[in-house]
């Protein structure tokens, strides 16, 4: 699935329109109907039910005709508002006001607050409201009497009226989910052809209720000559996911290195080294801390700690760099930086072995802020990298290797992601809501898995043996950060299920991690 952008959706209507694959007006009927009929599918019958439709003067007001007509040839009882003069509709929306007024439903035009404050409060209510003011064309603030149907929705919605928004709720930047102070909340959006940007960025998303996507005939994006942003979804994954040959040994399956730990984080390392496991991985060795080492084979069964050289903070120094090197020739990946200290020895040990490592591998927490400016150039360190690298941030990181404002990272996820990936280098995952992961090439991925229970310590260690367990199935970076990253978010769903949102740990997830790597697989046998 494809996320456009508004300049992205207008240019694939044009090229749809423009390469003779279908009129506007044949566009707008596909667009109402489609809207109607999701209706029904949502909610039911909505034979004699009471539908208030908000209008704006545009295509997207266009599109609310069309939806009023085929609701009231069901059977609604549907009021259609138009929000402005009947003398700024124009061009298609005019030709499907015209037929709308031909089904016998005759729009109000309201141009002034009060009036149409006034229809809204009707005192028999409304069992459903469409909101078609705005849509994905909007490129300003409501204002005026578009504000004053904002508020409206807002206000039924309170009163218990379903609210459905034609192609995005008003209020809701289709480019990156930036929302008005009373941007429409919506129980279901319908929205045609490819899902916008704003539809998954917060707080764009929290608007938007439940999402339906409508064939409309539209060209696929990249016939139009566009190479949108991309939906991470299971169909997309299952053929890239690992399958294991008849004769797969522990070696074949994957070699993981994890390097890290040190005294009082010694749990980081153990996450990261069960995820890998329960991502795959076939073998997976733990470089730490030598006096660290009985306490983690108290704790890894399945995996093997590695004794490092140490210093007196009991954190890993430049003394181990030979033995990790050695012990990384034999991986497949590393995963470096869970739990491994911010020490200043450690720092000089990280800044010693990245260059060296000449294995695909995912940097992590501690790593991260081991080539952190002003002492650090991770750009400079990265483009003479001799293998792959994946370098996996929160926001708050983020902030600190580019300079940026927590703010900005968070206002401009994809835009971010995509200018840094290619300055690095890397592979690039922005975690967060909602992790957005980039390559060198322009390539942008969102991710739609996980949730609010995810927010505890160790997920990010999780995150970063599953990556690794994937890049030694021999996946490529691209397509085991992707995979990785959905299945993580799929675990942790699974989890807050299971267990609750609330008191959810990082442990859940890994050990849902089998289950939600089996179900992407299995997406692709029902295609």
């Amino acid at each position: 699935m494809y996320l456009l952008t508004a300049a992205e959706q207008r240019a694939l209507d044009r090229a749809t329109i423009d390469g003779g694959h279908a009129t506007g007006p044949e566009l707008m009927d596909r667009a109402g109907h489609g809207v109607a009929r999701a209706m029904e599918r949502t909610f039911g019958s909505l034979l004699a039910m009471r539908v208030l439709v908000l209008c704006g003067t545009g295509n997207n007001g266009g599109d609310g005709y069309v939806a009023a007509r085929y609701l009231h040839g069901s059977g609604a009882r549907v009021r259609v508002v138009v929000a402005g003069p009947r003398a700024k509709v124009q061009g298609d929306a005019a030709v499907h006001l015209t037929l709308l007024e031909h089904a016998g439903v005759l729009p109000e035009f309201c141009e002034d607050d009060a009036t149409l404050a006034g229809i809204v409060a009707d005192t028999q209510g409304w069992e459903y409201a469409v909101d078609a003011l705005m849509g994905t064309g909007a490129r300003a603030t409501p204002e005026g009497v578009l504000a004053t149907g904002c508020e409206a929705l807002l206000l039924l919605r309170a009163r218990g009226t379903r609210v459905v928004a034609v192609d995005l709720p008003t209020g809701v930047s289709a480019d990156d989910g930036t929302s008005y102070e009373h941007a429409v909340r919506a129980d279901l959006t319908v929205t045609f052809g490819c899902a916008k940007r704003g539809h998954f960025l917060f707080p764009g998303r929290e608007c938007r209720g439940a999402l339906e996507v409508v064939d409309i005939g539209l060209l696929p994006p990249e016939r139009a000559g566009l190479t949108p942003v991309s939906l991470s979804q299971p169909e997309a994954l299952a053929p890239i996911a690992p399958r294991r040959d008849m004769r797969a040994h522990k070696g074949s399956a994957g070699r993981v290195l994890v390097v890290g730990g040190a005294m009082g984080m010694a749990g980081a390392v153990v996450l990261a080294a069960r995820a890998a496991s329960r991502a795959g991985a076939g073998y997976v060795r733990v470089a730490a801390p030598a006096s660290l080492c009985d306490v983690l084979a108290s704790q890894l069964v399945e995996q093997m700690p590695v004794p490092c050289g140490e210093g007196s903070l009991r954190s890993l120094t430049t003394t181990a760099v030979t033995r990790v090197l050695e012990e990384a020739a034999l991986a497949d990946a590393v995963a470096l930086g869970p739990g491994m200290s911010r020490h200043a020895d450690t720092v000089r040990f990280a800044r010693l072995l990245l260059p060296r490592l000449e294995r695909p591998a995912v940097l992590d927490a501690d790593a991260l802020f081991a080539f952190s400016p002003p002492e650090h150039d991770l750009a400079a360190v990265l483009a003479k990298a001799p293998a792959p690298r994946i370098v996996t941030p929160h926001v708050g990181e983020m902030a600190r290797l580019t300079g940026l404002l927590p703010s900005t990272l968070e206002a401009s996820r994809v835009d971010v992601a995509k200018e840094w990936a290619k300055k690095w280098n890397c592979v690039l995952v922005l975690k967060g809501a909602p992790t957005v992961i980039a390559d060198p090439t322009g390539r942008v991925s969102v991710n739609p898995t996980g949730n609010p229970g995810m927010a505890t310590a160790g997920m990010g260690d999780v995150l970063t043996g599953a990556i690794a367990a994937l890049l030694a199935q021999k996946l490529s970076p691209w397509d085991a950060t992707r995979l990785a990253v959905f299945a993580h978010g799929l675990a942790g769903d699974l989890a807050a299920r299971e267990v609750g949102a609330i008191g959810l740990v990082a442990g859940d997830v890994v050990e849902r991690l089998p289950r939600a790597m089996a179900m992407v697989s299995e997406s692709g046998l029902r295609r």
